[in-house]
């Protein structure tokens, strides 16, 4: 059965991509403004499941939920995740500087000079 974005993986198979890739990326993002992070890879994807994708389930129940949840995931990461490595976009640096307080948005408007 084809999902509403009309791909052939399952939701939670791309969800689960996502989620690695916006964690790897939060990660170089951080090393590349030397941010110390205190939080595995694993972590911060435990992190991400729990409480992004959790809020989408918990507002909209488990089908809509992780469909929504998997598009915000979606739009954190750089599309070319696949050939390149993970980068967020502007509104993965907001959201995971929230969720983690690294000052990585305040950091990289510094050092974009």
């Amino acid at each position: 059965m084809m999902t509403a974005n009309h791909s052939c993986l399952p939701v939670e198979v791309r969800t689960a991509v996502y989620r690695r890739a916006l964690a790897q990326g939060y990660l170089n993002a951080c090393k590349n403004l030397g941010i110390t992070v205190s939080a595995t890879l694993d972590e911060l994807q435990m992190t991400i499941a729990l409480e992004l994708e959790g809020f989408y389930v918990r507002r909209h129940g488990p089908d809509a939920g992780m469909e929504m949840a998997c598009t915000m995931l979606g739009d954190m990461v750089e599309p070319d995740l696949l050939t390149a490595p993970p980068r967020l976009t502007q509104l993965g640096v907001t959201m995971m500087d929230e969720l983690f307080r690294s000052q990585l948005a305040a950091a990289s408007r510094i050092t974009m000079h």
